[in-house]
């Protein structure tokens, strides 16, 4: 029984991570993201260097968010008999931060107000019909300017529109919880504080927080809608909980240190666990929940085109 871990480097996480599947797992491999190469031959191939990644029970990808586009078509073209805790799905909806929260949206979910302009002129009629202080950014990109009235929005607006990029604007949050999902299991939330206005992507201090039940039910929810098993989402709870943000290959390092929980070996003992309930699953019930799947992500789909 093996376990292939798909990663960008050999972090401390991944590094804790391997070490606690060495304890489960009868082979455990590390791959890094870059050396994959994929291939649409007479059959689909999927190597590093020369071990066919097909051949494992079990794929952890730990993926950057630079790379989710990427995760996507790696992912989808597993076996179907491959266990992997987040869905190929999974990344298309989080490869773009405007595209994840109108998919949440859509399935009735809470989320931030954000907005997104194709041109300038659109950006600045959106700042006049919206609050101040705003977060202006480019999607994709973390750092975002504060413009606390009208001219210092249509001042960053105008030097973004020079790049000719999509222009992101949203209200920011006052807090943050980041809650770690596995499955049905919360396995550790900590809070973030921080004195600067974006706090979704500024660094900041964390520390250990409870969440209530409502917080609790809109982190598996979002889990749920987006096909991931093992995430870190990110919610507000200011005016009531709300997601602003998700991590499929969240540092697990601080959460560990925070909490005194051990995210690696959870995380592990979850895969594990869950692997050995798929495999010894019925065929004939493996074929209809497949099948159902399916189904539902047309449906799913057709909503969101």
């Amino acid at each position: 029984m093996g376990l292939c871990i798909i990663g960008s480097e050999k972090s401390e996480s991944n590094l804790k991570l391997l070490e606690e599947s060495k304890k489960k797992f009868a082979s455990v491999f590390f791959v890094p993201v870059e050396g994959i190469r994929i291939g649409l031959g007479k059959t689909f191939s999927i190597t590093y260097r020369s071990s066919d990644l097909s051949k494992f029970d079990a794929i952890y990808p730990r993926i950057p968010s630079q790379l989710y586009s990427y995760a996507y078509q790696l992912i989808s073209l597993l076996p179907s008999d491959t266990y992997t805790p987040i869905k190929p799905i999974t990344f298309l909806i989080a490869s773009d931060r405007f595209f994840l929260l109108s998919v949440l949206r859509k399935r009735n979910i809470p989320t931030l107000d954000i907005h997104l302009a194709r041109t300038p002129k659109a950006a600045c009629a959106i700042t006049e019909e919206i609050d101040f202080p705003l977060i202006i950014r480019i999607p994709g990109k973390k750092t975002g300017m504060i413009a606390k009235t009208r001219n210092e929005a249509k001042s960053i607006i105008d030097a973004l529109g020079s790049l000719k990029q999509q222009i992101l604007i949203e209200q920011p949050v006052k807090d943050v919880v980041s809650v770690y999902v596995a499955g049905r299991d919360v396995l550790a939330s900590i809070k973030k504080k921080t004195n600067e206005v974006d706090v979704i992507f500024e660094k900041g201090h964390y520390k250990s927080h409870k969440i209530d039940v409502e917080t609790k039910h809109l982190a598996f929810e979002t889990a749920h809608a987006i096909g991931a098993e093992i995430v870190r989402i990110d919610i507000s709870q200011n005016g009531g909980p709300k997601v602003v943000n998700i991590d499929l290959n969240p540092d697990l390092v601080l959460p560990s240190k925070i909490t005194g929980i051990d995210m690696p070996k959870n995380i592990i003992n979850y895969i594990y666990d869950n692997y050995r309930r798929y495999k010894e699953k019925p065929l004939l019930i493996k074929f209809f929940e497949d099948a159902k799947s399916v189904v539902k992500e047309v449906f799913k789909e057709k909503h969101m085109l």
